[in-house]
């Protein structure tokens, strides 16, 4: 057997054949792994340029197209970001422009490339708001039917077709009824009463009961079968403050967020933080019609990663621990809990919409009061543990944006029993 030789690097106590020595010039192969990463990462370095694609492009339309087309990764290329998000861009675009991006939607999806297609169709649907009938028809003609929000303004044609289907589309059926709840108008109300009240054949293969599937476009049906919304249409989004604002004057702000409580959690022991702080005198708060001077909505940072956590609140600003609370299957122990801190936070005066955050996949920060929830996974609405009746949600906090983390706290309310609850969803 051949005798081992020491590598030649310094401070290594590897050894290594002969053989080996000859062909990494007398060091382990570890060692030249590393050599050969670091010769890479100086060649990357000293070789990478600036590649600036949107250059001499002014028209936001191209711009939004440059964006969204799929490029290879090239470690020599450092691609300049775009001073504008693409959800800035949806929100300047006018009626002509919105036509243009879904006719090349459209071309896309005729060469079956939907990838970019269903990108920029959820852009123009949440974005802007605009009505994407064309591209539907397309989408729809292709045996397409999720994401189902891309449908909730879908014709009454299409309506009938997708609720047709359901008798036979078994391999479908979990997104055609997402599409028919995202439709939402009064005939999908009144099918979906009907299979309450008479559930199909089909609904045995069903994981949940049709009507449930009504949650994941945020309303439900009432116990006289009428539409009832889990959320507030009325959105206004929080953004980071700017360098230097973190010490601003919040005290006439609608809504402050991310303060510390001086309570703890019985189950952790870390202390709780208030999540939201709202002025329900304040002008922009009236749309939640709540008659009392504040509303503070606490929860911890920890446990609420593994389940959801009740609150007792008042009008007042007052906020307890509820009776209700259960310690999660799942909590581990964590002793050592460090103080978490904050970007800071400011509430914006102006109004977005309603669905801006509504598919989470589009990457815009997602920190709102009001509007429909961004669900990472599926909707997951807590029933009151009082009553018994499905909480509403109010905000949520997206913690890639105010803390460089991830996953996203949902808050609801019961307004008849005044309970808050907190869950939270990451991918």
């Amino acid at each position: 057997m051949s005798e081992r030789l020491p590598c030649q690097t310094l401070g290594c106590k590897a050894s290594i054949l002969p053989a080996t020595a000859l062909k990494t010039g007398g060091i382990c192969m570890p060692c030249h792994q590393k050599k050969l990463a670091l010769e890479e990462k100086a060649y990357i370095e000293q070789n990478r340029k600036d590649v600036d694609l949107y250059a001499g492009v002014n028209d936001p339309v191209e711009i939004l197209k440059i964006m969204h087309k799929p490029r290879k990764y090239n470690p020599l290329e450092h691609e300049i970001t775009y001073q504008k998000t693409a959800q800035e861009l949806y929100h300047q675009l006018n009626e002509s422009d919105r036509e243009r991006l879904e006719t090349y939607a459209i071309a896309l999806m005729e060469e079956d490339d939907f990838g970019q297609a269903e990108t920029i169709l959820l852009s123009l649907a949440c974005f802007s708001s605009a009505r994407i009938e064309r591209g539907l028809e397309v989408f729809f003609r292709k045996g397409k039917y999720y994401p189902g929000i891309l449908y909730k303004e879908a014709s009454q044609d299409i309506r009938d077709k997708l609720i047709h289907q359901l008798e036979y589309n078994s391999a479908n059926r979990n997104h055609l009824l997402l599409a028919l709840a995202w439709i939402g108008d009064e005939e999908v109300v009144r099918q979906f009463e009907t299979w309450r009240q008479h559930p199909p054949q089909w609904a045995s293969e069903l994981n949940t009961s049709p009507e449930s599937y009504s949650h994941e476009a945020g309303w439900e049906l009432d116990t006289g079968g009428r539409k009832k919304l889990l959320y507030y249409p009325e959105s206004y989004p929080l953004k980071v403050c700017a360098e230097g604002e973190s010490g601003m004057n919040r005290a006439h702000s609608a809504v402050v967020v991310l303060q510390s409580s001086e309570y703890s959690c019985p189950w952790c022991g870390s202390k709780l933080t208030v999540l939201f702080d709202y002025n329900l005198q304040h002008p922009l708060i009236q749309y939640m019609k709540l008659s009392g001077q504040r509303l503070r909505i606490a929860a911890c940072m920890h446990c609420n990663c593994y389940g959801t956590v009740f609150m007792k609140v008042d009008l007042d600003g007052g906020y307890s621990w509820s009776e209700y609370n259960v310690v999660p299957d799942f909590l581990p122990e964590n002793k050592d809990i460090e103080e978490l801190s904050w970007r800071a936070m400011q509430l914006s005066e102006q109004q977005m919409g309603t669905y801006e955050h509504a598919f989470w996949t589009l990457e815009a920060p997602a920190t709102q009061i009001g509007g429909h929830p961004a669900w990472i996974q599926d909707a997951e609405y807590p029933v009151c543990p009082c009553c018994s009746v499905t909480m509403k949600f109010i905000a949520q906090i997206d913690m890639e944006q105010v803390e460089f983390s991830e996953g996203i706290y949902y808050i609801y309310l019961c307004e008849a029993c005044l309970i808050v609850a907190v869950n939270y969803q990451q991918t």
